[in-house]
């Protein structure tokens, strides 16, 4: 009995040994994980504060102590707002609650952001994360509040915004075009000049395919992207390239193309520089057209010299001659040679209006009027079933500084070109509207159109495409609006009938 109650004594003994063990390795472990758990407390970067319901400090970290510049036995048992911002009253945030007011209110996760100077200090910002400690359930009796000073982020913000917006404004007031696409050929940025070129407002573009812009006879972009994604040869990037652009309404225009790209993290953005060569190409046409008209003059002025009085001795002898013939064969004969002098005579008037230098009679006048004259004679000469006229005259226009008898000429020859063009008849149509230095007038016909080859040479003294006519009525018409400081163009295509352009300017 004696020796059974020994055993047990000593059984006991035992697991008391092994559970004093369990509880040593436990508490091992305890202090382990509390270790761990105060070098991760002190080791984070941002402010750490545990506080409860009553606003007294319960622990915080070293960042926190530091930040404040005092000692743990300091704060512990002290209230939060006597710590951070030496008030006496718990703190106001503007118009929001306190982080910690919040987080009793909700139970859950509350943020603010608060902005501070220091005294002789530079402004602060900072964000502070107030967390409930709770079990499942139950009410919350400690939280944590995490403050991160975030001033170097809205610095950041605040410089990345200021250059987003420099260069923005930079891209808004270019006067070139300037868009960008992606590796798959998207439109991801179109600038104001761009919109005002292309004639797409920014939402109509983005995110769409650059082809939209390429005029067909380019063929898909796609294409040349991908090559330049293959081989990574940069042919044309950073030169200067002529190429043609579509508009809008599908007309293509003449442009100056510069190219560069940017590859970042393997996304590679293109980025185009077009400028539009338009105004620049229908300079150098006109100065050209100027240039062959002022050479062509001096010689024509000397052949119309040249011939006019030998022209003068041919009709006046054929006169004579005629007067002593008797036979009718004879007389039809040089009653032919008298009708082509006759003509002659007109084509030599024809290049003295053409050579001379213009002196206008300029005074105040309506355009409308003006083409109302002109359409009044026109409806005399060429009988309506012939052709018609549809008119659109803009009501608000300004009187113009013109010679209004010099203009007459210029339309009459515009419009008696168009009739004549259209075999078959049809309408003539002309529309007056507001220029941005004056009027413009636009006159189109149902013709048979003119090439492009001959666009070019149209206001050239005696070329034509009609098989009676001096060619010189379109010539002459170019050196009136030219005396009027004014701009004359034409717009034509083969099947499709042509347009004349006139500005004048309203001085």
């Amino acid at each position: 009995m004696e020796m059974q109650t020994q055993d047990q004594f000593m059984a006991e003994i035992n697991r008391l040994k092994d559970s004093l063990a369990r509880k040593d390795r436990e508490i091992e472990k305890m202090k382990v994980n509390i270790f761990f758990l105060e070098t991760l407390f002190d080791g984070i970067d941002e402010e750490i504060m545990v506080i409860d319901a009553d606003f007294f400090i319960q622990d915080v970290n070293r960042v926190f102590l530091d930040q404040y510049g005092v000692k743990k036995e300091d704060v512990l048992g002290k209230k939060c707002h006597e710590i951070t911002y030496q008030s006496d009253s718990p703190c106001i945030f503007g118009r929001r609650l306190c982080p910690l007011e919040k987080a009793k209110e909700t139970g859950q996760r509350a943020e603010v952001t608060h902005q501070y100077k220091p005294e002789g200090g530079d402004l602060k910002e900072l964000v502070r994360i107030m967390y409930p400690l709770a079990a499942r359930g139950k009410m919350p009796k400690y939280f944590v509040e995490i403050s991160r000073d975030v001033t170097e982020y809205r610095n950041l913000i605040l410089k990345l915004k200021a250059s987003e917006k420099k260069f923005r404004t930079i891209l808004d007031t270019a006067t070139d075009a300037i868009l960008s696409i992606d590796a798959n050929q998207k439109i991801v940025l179109f600038n104001n000049a761009a919109q005002q070129i292309f004639g797409y407002s920014r939402s109509e573009v983005l995110g769409k395919d650059l082809n939209m812009l390429v005029p067909p006879q380019y063929g898909n972009h796609s294409r040349f992207v991908k090559r330049f994604l293959e081989e990574k040869t940069p042919k044309v990037m950073g030169k200067t390239l002529p190429l043609t652009a579509l508009r809008k309404g599908g007309q293509a225009f003449p442009m100056e193309l510069g190219l560069s790209y940017y590859e970042m993290k393997g996304d590679i953005t293109f980025t185009a520089i077009i400028r539009d060569i338009s105004a620049q190409k229908q300079l150098e046409k006109s100065l050209l057209q100027s240039e062959r008209l002022a050479a062509v003059g001096q010689t024509v002025a000397h052949v119309a010299h040249e011939i006019k009085n030998p022209l003068m001795i041919i009709g006046g002898f054929s006169h004579q001659i005629k007067k002593s013939l008797m036979e009718e064969k004879s007389i039809q004969k040089i009653e032919m040679i008298l009708d082509e002098v006759t003509r002659l005579e007109k084509l030599v008037a024809n290049l003295g209006d053409f050579t001379k230098e213009y002196t206008l009679m300029k005074r105040p006048a309506d355009i409308n009027s003006v083409i109302g004259d002109v359409l009044k004679l026109m409806g005399e000469i060429y009988p309506s079933g012939k052709c018609g006229f549809t008119v659109d005259l803009s009501p608000n226009l300004k009187e113009i500084n013109c010679d209004p008898d010099k203009l007459k000429q210029v339309f009459i020859n515009i419009i008696a070109n168009g009739i004549e063009a259209m075999e078959a008849g049809g309408t003539i149509t002309i529309c007056t509207g507001k220029w941005s230095r004056g009027v413009e007038i636009r006159i189109s016909d149902e013709g048979i159109g003119i090439g492009e080859e001959e666009l070019d040479h149209i206001f050239e003294p005696f070329y034509t495409t009609r098989e009676r006519g001096s060619g010189l009525g379109l010539s002459i018409s170019y050196k009136i609006v030219a005396a009027h400081k004014g701009e004359i163009s034409a717009e034509s295509m083969l099947g499709q009938g042509t347009t004349f352009v006139i500005r004048l300017p309203a001085t």
